[in-house]
């Protein structure tokens, strides 16, 4: 109910309800029993003497009607019909006995926004008066266009303005089948207005009696139409096609019919057979707007976007406030390939269908997503939790808690995340999916908790992420993902070895997978250097031989992933080091090599990697170091020279958040060209980023002994041997 209430138009439409508003009921005879059996199928209203007017869907059909006036319990046989019109769904009923007539205003009046009031009987047994908000005014044929929806059993009630007069005939939400992206329906609610009521009682003919009237071609195919939505409503869409098959042929040139088969149509996925529908009825009536909608939503359907987005412009020309065409040219929009500007038009036309309809709960849902993808995540949580508040109890197949968790994800909040997850897991525990996101919201809290230094609660929410993961498992044994997530918590608990065993399923289960091997070839990687630490040097070649071969076959399946190679080249280079340290220079001088080329391949791939660079720089200056006992100094040169124009670059590239390795590296280099004040500076800056390094104040003291400055030399040793009392055998 509109919160804009208006007391004096509240008395009236009681008023109205008490005197003149009735209740179309039909009426048989039971065959067996005798018995007289009723059911009540929608309103009605006097608008003369013994004439009262309600939709033709309420009483084509019936075996027998009658109007009752609830208030004095009287019934008024229905006789005939005195008029009717197809296209608006009016009829005007002959009864015997007389009523209060409702006073018909003017519609051409009627503005957008006005509070209105229906009159009518949405249960079937006891009128209700609602009060309502016009949303707009179809230019192609006047319809009122309602913001709440209709019950049906408001059909063909009165729709009064703020002076009690009748300015349009309540028309409820089954009489058309309008159809929205995914097969959903959205609200029809409308009301006809009543020009075209007193254009009926101006042109009224002989009475026709109603048993010749239902066998009208016309009726009987309204008749099948009805019938047809009774079917759609309990989800028999082949037996509803029949009856709009039969409608068609009972009345060929019905533009609604054709629009109706084609809303059917596309819930059907028969999207190809709904535009020849939507092109028939536009053919009989270019200005029928419902059949340029569905038409857009048949395309849409189809991936046809820009001819969704064309029929919705179409629609709009014809209706500019019709909610339904915004929606659909927003969902075509967003669905063409990724487009910033594509989506920001998108949201602007979420955001009129809202303006339009703002308890449309779908729509914020819809919006949200969009608003996701364009990383606006405060405002997807906004149309998440604007959309709950409009229905606490979401369709269950939107999954709207686990989306506002993948938003609260994403905007880094953790636990709200996991509140939202524990919804979905708690309606549905049989959801493996649920129990990934939460896995990952738990695996992203235990990272935020390790950065604040709290080691306790990032090794507990790791944990607690591995257990969701095998939960997810253990449900869908087959899913990759969950796999994968579960693996990279593993990693994080330094579980390299049973990390490997997840990504080993991961590769079984798509063979293909580059984030597979490459996610592989990491724990591997940190396996050999945890052998080397531990002095377990033959485990420790073995891992790096076989990180740096998932590397490869990672980059084989996607060449241009810039990590592959970057951390293919940190392996290689890693694995040079052991060489090195082993004696076996001629590998070690190799694998250098191929270090360096995968740095460059990362470089070019993406020339802001400063890793690479500082990398790159790095191992061109350890093997500087090897050419140096080879005797090759003008190589040396170069490469010591190439190592401080890399670890420079590096530097420039991260001079918002300097780290102390680069500095480093460009200072060793420095160093072992015989520019110790320069490298001195260098020591300086890194040292100043990690005062707890013993290698680097251990390397300024060699360059200041080099200087001759003894006594500052001695003080840089003696403190990195209190940092690390093995620091010399750790230099270089």
């Amino acid at each position: 109910m509109n919160e804009k209430r208006d007391e004096n138009l509240q008395q009236l439409a009681e008023k109205a309800l008490t005197e003149s508003v009735v209740r179309v009921v039909w009426q048989k005879t039971d065959e067996e029993s005798g018995k007289r059996l009723i059911w009540a199928r929608g309103s009605g209203f006097f608008v003369g003497p013994n004439l009262v007017g309600t939709n033709i869907h309420c009483i084509a059909g019936a075996p027998s009607i009658f109007a009752e006036l609830v208030s004095t319990k009287t019934e008024f046989c229905v006789e005939g019909v005195a008029a009717f019109d197809i296209e608006n769904d009016l009829v005007i009923l002959k009864v015997a006995g007389e009523g209060s007539l409702l006073p018909l205003g003017d519609s051409d009046k009627v503005q957008i926004g006005d509070v209105v009031c229906a009159v009518g009987y949405p249960g079937g047994k006891e009128g209700v008066v609602t009060q309502i908000t016009l949303q707009g005014i179809r230019d192609s044929d006047k319809r009122i266009q309602i913001k709440e929806d209709f019950a049906p059993g408001y059909s063909g009630g009165a729709v009064l303005n703020s002076m009690g007069e009748v300015i349009g005939v309540a028309v409820g939400v089954a009489a058309s089948i309008f159809m929205f992206s995914g097969g959903t329906t959205l609200s029809t609610s409308h009301a006809i207005p009543v020009s075209a009521l007193q254009f009926l009682l101006a042109n009224a003919a002989e009475m026709m009696p109603l048993d010749e009237w239902q066998k009208l071609p016309q009726i009987q195919g309204f008749c099948e139409v009805v019938q047809a939505q009774m079917n759609i409503r309990q989800g028999k869409h082949m037996e509803a096609l029949k009856c709009l098959d039969a409608a068609i042929e009972l009345n060929p040139n019905s533009v609604e019919i054709y629009a109706n088969r084609a809303g059917l149509k596309i819930l059907m996925g028969e999207a190809e057979d709904a535009i020849v529908d939507c092109d028939s009825a536009i053919k009989l009536n270019l200005d029928f707007v419902e059949a340029h909608i569905n038409r857009a939503a048949a395309n849409l359907s189809l991936d046809q976007h820009n001819a969704a987005i064309a029929d919705c412009d179409a629609a709009l020309k014809l209706d500019p406030d019709f909610v339904q065409a915004y929606v659909i040219r927003a969902t075509a929009k967003f669905a063409t390939k990724f487009d910033p500007e594509q989506h920001k038009e998108a949201l602007a036309d979420y955001d009129i269908a809202l303006k339009l309809n703002p308890n449309a709960a779908e729509i914020y849902f819809t919006r949200a997503h969009v608003k996701a993808v364009l990383e606006d995540y405060n405002g997807a949580i906004e149309d998440y939790d604007k959309m709950i508040s409009l229905n606490p109890e979401p369709n269950p197949l939107l999954n709207v808690y686990g989306h506002r968790g993948d938003a609260k994800r994403f905007n880094r909040d953790y636990e709200g995340a996991i509140e939202d997850y524990d919804k979905v897991i708690q309606s549905n525990p049989q959801d493996d999916e649920a129990y990934n996101s939460r896995g990952r919201a738990k695996y992203d809290l235990g990272r935020s908790k390790a950065k604040q230094g709290d080691e306790t609660d990032a090794r507990k929410y790791y944990q607690e992420a591995i257990d969701d993961y095998s939960e997810a498992i253990t449900l869908t044994p087959e899913n990759r993902s969950c796999y994968f997530n579960r693996g990279l918590a593993k990693r994080e608990l330094g579980d390299y070895e049973e990390a490997i065993t997840d990504y080993d399923k991961v590769i079984q289960l798509n063979p293909k997978s580059d984030a597979g091997y490459f996610q592989r070839a990491y724990a591997k990687h940190r396996l050999g250097i945890s052998n080397a630490d531990d002095g377990d040097v033959a485990g420790a070649d073995g891992y790096f031989q076989e990180s740096i071969e998932d590397y490869t076959e990672s980059i084989k399946l996607d060449p241009e992933f810039a990590n592959s190679y970057y951390n293919r080249g940190l392996a290689n280079y890693r694995l040079g080091k052991l060489k090195a340290d082993q004696g076996n220079m001629d590998e070690a001088r190799v694998l250098y090599q191929h270090s360096m080329e995968d740095y460059t391949k990362t470089i070019k791939l993406d020339p802001e990697y400063t890793s690479a660079y500082n990398g790159r720089g790095w191992t061109k200056y350890l093997l500087g170091q090897l050419e140096t006992d080879q005797g090759n100094t003008e190589e040396v040169t170069n490469l010591f020279q190439a190592a401080i124009v890399d670890s420079g670059e590096a530097i420039r590239l991260e001079s918002d958040n300097p780290s102390a390795a680069t500095y480093h590296t460009r200072a060793v280099a420095k160093a072992a060209l015989g520019d110790y004040d320069d490298a001195i500076k260098d020591f300086d800056e890194a040292i100043g980023i990690k005062p707890d390094d013993a290698l680097y104040y251990y390397e300024r003291g060699q360059a200041k002994q080099a200087l001759d400055k003894h006594e500052e030399a001695k003080a840089d040793l003696a403190k990195a041997k209190e940092l690390d009392p093995d620091v010399e055998n750790k230099s270089f």
